[in-house]
This record gives structure tokens, C-alpha cells and sequence, in this order.
């Protein structure tokens, strides 16, 4: 008989015969569709991180203190510097500069002074400093205009802030104005005769005529700035922005979603998506198993506690590794691993082999996780030898079968009957001599032989059965298979030139559209008493 363990030899790391060429990625995926699946895979991420950050956003609206501003202008006029009368009394002198002589303005608005003018007109409780802080004062452009902005939490204090600031600045001024004007009238009152002639006074630059123009000056106010236009009363806010900060949550919602969704796709080690494994294995993906939406304890899972879409992905496993079947090959063993615990081997290997047994194959499910076995109790049967009594040739494979009531003699089960614990102590028996006639032994008595093996990444227990068997089937996991540990399993495999057949996905999206397609069968049919008793006979041959 043709053994495909002859044909095996050590994977080289170079050479067009590299029996590891599987380790290859079969599908290159483009950056553009990396980055659309990326995004459809966390698009609920990227959902919640909207709604968080547009609620956050509309928290702050609602709860943010309102602030609204008004704004009071006031003209600048610079005196001439050929005007000798006017010198010396502080005013702001004209400059080649028309923008510093604005600046000047704005700042003589914001002094000490005029806060405190501004504390006492309003009665404000507030002090000078506090004052000058609600206020900005700027000038409009390349005008001679300079606008006051206050800012406060109502539009009527907004607006009398405001004009307060423009009202005080031009009294201040006026008032340092005046008390330059008194001390100049003084002067010239000590210089200008009593009674001056006619011609003294028609002469703009005699003494007299100077001291005519301060004394009609000393009832105006500074003549370089007034009150150009008063604030009106605002009527919205400015902060908070309804729409910009609504926006901006949107906005701000997005870029962290999706800035996640590429930070998780490089910082989660679990496989997410059946590209992940198209783009590192050159394997098939045999049969996409739909994750289970009925509750469940933990532990393996019979047929009769799976989904009817469940069993159906079974069903698609069983006919897709009996097609791969070789040609004229009397049976056929297939061993079923997975890179880590908990990801649905026992499962896959107890399903595979009762859908099986259903279709009238002859089937040994061989326990060969010694470590944690979990088919016994799955299938509800306790045996009184198992797999370490055959391992130790104390008993033979045939006493040591057992049957199920609902498979009858078409499914039967090797198990293992100790609990080798963490130590390994039972699965050291794996490495016998007569676990390298397990598997054939089992070929001669059945159809198909599956074989339960323990997480070779995590233990080697079953790496001689691997060596012995006709196919190697990794089960994975969405979102449970690590990828560092499904890398280890597949680099072991190739070391040691075993070409797995394929991935069962565990886990996978169901099926599109109700599913009602798979429903109606609940439960899967048990052998009649008929196909019992034709399996008996076979078997008695």
C-alpha cells in the first residue's frame, strides 16, 4: 500500500523542491484592501469612538458656560508735530507710522487707570486686573480705528463692559488732557501782557493767541480719541460653537477610531480575518465552521448541542477531506491539532468524526490529548481501557474500542483512560514503540481514523502520531488563535516535512441571509437498527 511517509523528506531552506513552500503567503493583499479590511473589521470601534467623542462634544455644549462679546470702537486722531501750541500736553502726536500710532492708543486703553475707572462706573466687584482681563483691544486693520472686545457671560454685560472700557479710557485721557491744559494756561497766563493789542491776539503764534486756543480747548475732551461707535448687545454666543464643536467630536471621533483600528490590527497578536492566514500559509481553508450563538459550557461539543449551520460546516469538512482522499487508499487517518488550547479541536475532531460515521464510513476516534481529555465526557462514555493501556501493549486496540449508543459500531472511540496532569508522565507513552503501529492498527479496523491530538505548539505529545498519519488538520479560531503560536505550529510542522491539508475556521461569520436554509434538521439522525446491524456484520469479518 502506498504510504505517503515514504515520499517525505527534510524541508531545505532553498531549492524549487522545498517541501515548506506552504509557509509562503499564496495571496498578496494590496495596501488598499489591507486598509478596507482593516476598517470593516473594527468598524465598530470606529462607531463608538464617534459616538463617544460627538457625545463628549454635546456634554460640552450643553454644560460649558456661554460667553458672548461686544465690541466698542474708538477713532483715533493724531495731533501734528508742527502744531507747538499742542506740545507737551500728552496727546498721541502723528508718527510716519499710522499703525504705531493706533498701538499707542490700544495701549493707553489698557492701563491700570482705566480699570479702575471702569470698577467704579460699573460698581464691578471685580478687581482692576480681573477687569482687563475680559477685554481685548486691537486695532481694526490699517484704519485708525481700535476695537474693544469684552468677553462675558451675558450679552448685557458684554455690552456695558464694552462701552465702560471706551466710555473710561477717553474720560482718563480727557482728564490727563486737562490737567496739562491748567498747567499750561498758568504758564502763559505769567507771560501774555493784561491787556494785549489787537495785533498780539490776530497773530497765531504770539502768546496770546496760544493761550486763547488751551483756555477753548479746556472744555473738550482729548481731542485724539473719542468714542467712534458704542457696543450693541450681542445675540448668540461665541463660545460654546454648536456646530463646530458637534463637528469637531464627529471629526475628532474618527481619526481615534480609525487610528485604533490600525494600532489594534498591528498590536493584536490573535487572528482577526481569513486573509491573515491567505496572506502567511499557502493552505486551503477546508471549512469555515459559524460561531455557535447558543450558550454552551465549556468543554468539547457533540453534534446534538451544535446549531443545525454548525453541523452543516461539519458536514462541508467531512466532504471536503473524504474528496482528498487518495484513490484506492483502503482508509485513511487524519490527526486534528490547533496552535493553542480552547480553540475547538475536540470539537472538530468528535463532529468530523460522527458526520462520518453518518454518511456509513467506518469511524475510530483515537484520544490522543492525554494531558486534558475531554471526548469521554463529551460523548458521555467512560471506558475501562484506553489509550495508555494500548500504548503500554497491555491490552489490544480491539478490546480497548468502545461504541456510542448513537453511532453504534460505526463509531468507535479509543479514549484516554488516565490524567496524566501537568507533568506529561502518561503523554510520554506517545513516544513508545507501539504508538508507531497505533495508527495503522486503527487503519485495518475502520474506514477513517481521526486522532484528537494535543496543541503541538504547547506540547509535542503527538508528534510521532503526526509523523504516522495521512493528512494533518489545524483547527483556528477567530479572534482566540494566537498567530505567534499558529506560526510555531506550522514551522514544527515543516521541520519535521509535514504538509498540513488545511484550516478548519472555528468561529467564522455566519452564513448571509436568515440561515433558515439550515434549519431544518435540529437535530442529527442517529443510525437506524439496520445500518447498526449491517456495521456489526461488517465489522465481524
Amino acid at each position: 500500500m502506498y504510504d505517503a511517509r515514504h515520499t517525505r523528506s527534510m524541508p531545505s531552506p532553498d531549492g524549487p523542491g522545498n517541501s515548506a513552500s506552504w509557509l509562503r503567503p499564496s495571496v498578496e493583499e494590496s495596501p488598499l484592501q489591507r486598509y478596507v479590511q482593516t476598517l470593516r473589521e473594527r468598524k465598530w470601534l470606529i462607531i463608538a469612538s464617534v459616538i463617544v467623542c460627538t457625545a463628549l462634544a454635546a456634554a460640552y455644549v450643553v454644560t460649558a458656560t456661554k460667553k458672548y462679546q461686544a465690541e466698542a470702537d474708538i477713532l483715533v486722531t493724531p495731533v501734528q508735530s508742527a502744531d507747538t501750541a499742542l506740545n507737551g500736553l500728552g496727546l498721541i502726536q502723528a508718527s510716519s507710522d499710522p499703525t504705531r500710532d493706533v498701538e499707542t492708543a490700544s495701549r493707553l486703553i489698557t492701563t491700570t487707570d482705566v480699570a479702575r475707572r471702569v470698577k467704579q462706573d460699573l460698581k464691578d466687584s471685580r478687581t482692576p486686573r480681573e477687569l482687563l482681563d475680559q477685554i481685548q483691544v486691537a486695532p481694526v486693520a490699517q484704519s485708525n480705528i481700535v476695537a474693544i472686545t469684552a468677553e462675558e457671560p451675558s450679552p448685557e454685560s458684554a455690552q456695558k463692559l464694552a462701552n465702560a472700557f471706551g466710555d473710561a479710557a477717553v474720560e482718563v485721557r480727557t482728564a490727563a488732557f486737562h490737567d496739562a491744559l491748567d498747567k499750561a494756561i498758568a504758564d502763559l497766563k505769567t507771560r501774555v501782557p493784561a491787556n494785549p493789542t489787537a495785533a498780539q491776539t490776530s497773530d497765531p503764534t504770539s502768546l496770546a493767541s496760544q493761550l486763547s486756543r488751551l483756555q477753548a480747548l479746556r472744555g473738550a475732551n482729548d481731542p485724539t480719541m473719542r468714542v467712534e461707535a458704542l457696543a450693541d448687545l450681542p445675540t448668540d454666543p461665541v463660545s460654546p460653537k454648536k456646530k463646530l464643536s458637534l463637528i469637531a467630536g464627529v471629526i475628532a471621533g474618527l481619526i481615534l477610531g480609525i487610528g485604533g483600528a490600525f494600532a489594534l490590527r498591528v498590536l493584536d497578536p490573535r487572528l482577526r480575518r481569513e486573509e491573515q492566514l491567505r496572506s502567511q500559509f499557502g493552505l486551503p481553508v477546508l471549512a469555515r465552521i459559524p460561531r455557535d450563538t447558543r450558550r454552551h459550557t465549556s468543554g468539547a461539543l457533540p453534534p446534538e448541542q451544535l446549531a443545525p449551520a454548525t453541523i452543516e460546516a461539519y458536514r462541508t469538512l467531512r466532504a471536503t477531506l473524504a474528496a482528498s482522499r487518495r484513490q484506492g487508499a483502503a482508509s485513511q487517518a487524519i490527526l486534528v491539532t490547533s496552535a493553542s488550547p480552547s480553540e475547538g479541536k475536540t470539537t472538530t475532531a468528535i463532529n468530523l468524526a460522527s458526520s462520518l460515521a453518518l454518511a456509513g464510513n467506518r469511524v475510530i476516534l483515537i484520544e490522543a490529548d492525554l494531558r486534558r481529555p475531554a471526548v469521554g465526557s463529551a460523548l458521555g462514555v467512560r471506558p475501562d481501557h484506553g489509550t495508555g493501556d494500548v500504548l503500554l501493549e497491555t491490552v489490544d486496540i480491539e478490546d480497548a474500542l468502545v461504541s456510542t449508543q448513537a453511532y453504534g459500531s460505526y463509531l468507535q472511540l479509543l479514549l484516554a483512560n488516565y490524567q496524566g496532569g501537568a507533568t506529561g508522565w502518561v503523554a510520554d507513552r506517545l513516544f513508545l514503540p507501539a504508538a508507531q503501529s497505533l495508527v495503522e492498527n486503527a487503519k485495518r479496523l475502520a474506514d477513517y481514523v481521526i486522532v484528537d491530538s494535543p496543541p503541538l505548539s504547547e506540547v509535542i505529545d503527538a508528534l510521532p502520531l503526526a509523523q504516522q498519519v495521512d493528512e494533518v488538520l489545524i483547527v483556528v479560531r477567530m479572534g482566540k488563535t494566537q498567530l505567534t503560536k499558529l506560526s510555531q505550529l506550522t514551522e514544527l510542522l515543516a521541520r519535521h516535512a509535514i504538509r498540513p491539508v488545511g484550516f478548519a475556521e472555528v468561529g467564522a461569520p455566519l452564513p448571509s441571509g436568515d440561515g433558515s436554509y439550515y434549519t431544518a434538521t435540529a437535530k442529527p439522525p442517529s443510525p437506524s437498527r439496520r445500518e447498526q446491524r449491517h456495521a456489526a456484520r461488517e465489522a465481524a469479518r
